[in-house]
């Protein structure tokens, strides 16, 4: 556990004995000795990624790593989401932390290890080595902070990103035609699409929230219809005097419970996790699967030309700010006894070899796609276009649980319940505001 290097003590020895050998001969020793120490070096990388393409991507550039730098072992553990979450800080506070870590944007967990100093600043290393050069500010900013912790959206960079993301609907091409069902344009055809489904005896909607942050994204999925961006940044980057007790969080929650109370979702989705329910829809278990983009290649696996993706459609003329953004950045942690090779393998996970690999296994990186990397008529093809029309058009909201430090744990719980027809929408708009306001009164 935590960053190790065996011989510390000694490496350290050796290298003022080889740096003042160097300086009688010329350096000429020093190539074979830096071998030596890297001999010696491992560095340790949490993340996320827990099975399916994600692992075999990180897996995969860990390797190619190592291969780079003879020597040096990358011990990868993947965690889930909220297992990392929980896990990394109390590993921190303990001395055992990771070099290289994923680092959950907003209060979720950045803003708490800024706060707390657990962080290395990147921006000196994005300067070196161009991480960002190619993204929006707009996305830049969803990993930033400013040093104290205080403001986040701006000030230093302390992630970044090799992936992007974008929420909504993949669905079977085979259903829907059997069904005669086109893509839904609109947020109308969206809900008569599933009416249909539902009439015809298949299931809309594949959903599995046992482990409660599914139900984020199918929530903020909704909200995206109903929302603006002055309002969502204003409440994500607490700039503006927003309030969760609106109108749209309400209509939101509403909506929510319309579509399990007409029997839109998957029966059992509340027993059944994420890596539970994305294999049923590949095996053909229902119409349509809310998921990000990161599904993406499993998806494209399990039904090959069958297999399709579509954003939420707006109602109306209304802009939808879709859920999404950068994937959960890699940062350094300050556990790493040597922050520049640790910002070498975070250079090799965002970079342009990891650029390749997510390409070739159908995942989303981070950036615009290129017109020849998109392939018509395939699960990544389209994912590729909905991210290319989101980025355009400025059309990237966030996670609703970015706000607060405890809104995780709040608005998971608020959803079961919501879901469950245990609240109501103006409770559940209450219960999100208190954690908000909470949060506020203390700062």
């Amino acid at each position: 556990m935590g960053s190790s290097r065996r011989g510390t003590a000694f490496g350290g020895r050796l290298a003022a004995i080889v740096g003042m050998l160097a300086l009688v001969l010329g350096g000429a020793l020093v190539p074979s000795i830096a071998g030596a120490r890297q001999a010696e070096t491992t560095l340790t990388l949490w993340d996320t990624q827990v099975s399916g393409v994600a692992l075999e991507v990180v897996e995969q550039l860990a390797t190619e790593f190592e291969e780079a730098h003879p020597g040096v072992t990358v011990e990868h553990q993947g965690y889930p989401l909220e297992e990392l979450q929980e896990t990394l800080p109390r590993a921190m506070q303990s001395g055992e932390g990771p070099d290289v870590a994923q680092i959950n944007n907003g209060e979720n967990l950045m803003g708490p290890m800024v706060r707390a100093k657990q962080l290395v600043p990147l921006t000196d290393y994005d300067a070196e080595y161009g991480w960002t050069a190619d993204l929006s500010e707009g996305l830049v900013a969803r990993n930033r902070y400013s040093d104290d912790g205080a403001t986040f959206g701006e000030g230093t960079l302390w992630g970044v990103s090799n992936t992007a993301e974008i929420v909504g609907f993949y669905y079977n091409r085979q259903i829907f035609e059997d069904n005669g069902v086109e893509v839904p344009t609109t947020f109308e055809e969206l809900e008569a699409a599933m009416q249909t489904f539902k009439d015809a005896g298949v299931t809309p909607l594949v959903l599995g929230n046992l482990d409660a942050w599914q139900a984020i994204h199918l929530f903020g999925t909704v909200h995206a219809t109903m929302t603006s961006r002055e309002y969502l940044d204003g409440l994500i980057y607490r700039s503006g005097d927003q309030s969760w007790e609106s109108d749209e969080i309400k209509a939101a929650a509403t909506k929510l419970q319309e579509w399990v109370e007409k029997g839109y979702l998957l029966e059992g989705f509340d027993g059944l996790n994420a890596d539970d329910a994305w294999p049923l829809f590949g095996a053909g278990e229902g119409a349509m699967l809310l998921q990000g983009s990161w599904q993406a290649g499993d998806v494209q696996s399990a039904l090959g030309e069958n297999g399709g993706f579509f954003p939420v459609p707006s109602a109306g003329d209304a802009t939808v700010l879709h859920v999404g953004g950068v994937g959960i950045p890699y940062g350094i942690t300050t556990a790493a006894e040597d922050p520049d090779l640790a910002a070498e393998l975070v250079d090799f996970l965002v970079g342009d070899r990891a650029r390749e690999v997510l390409l070739e296994k159908g995942q989303l990186p981070a950036g615009e796609i290129a017109a020849d990397e998109i392939q018509e008529g395939t699960v990544s093809g389209d994912v590729y276009a909905a991210w290319n029309e989101a980025l355009a058009n400025d059309q990237l909201g966030h996670y609703m649980d970015w706000a607060t430090p405890t809104m995780y744990d709040t608005i998971t719980d608020q959803l079961q319940q919501l879901l469950a027809g245990e609240v109501t929408p103006d409770e559940f708009a209450a219960a999100l505001q208190t954690d908000y306001a909470d949060y506020l009164a203390g700062q």
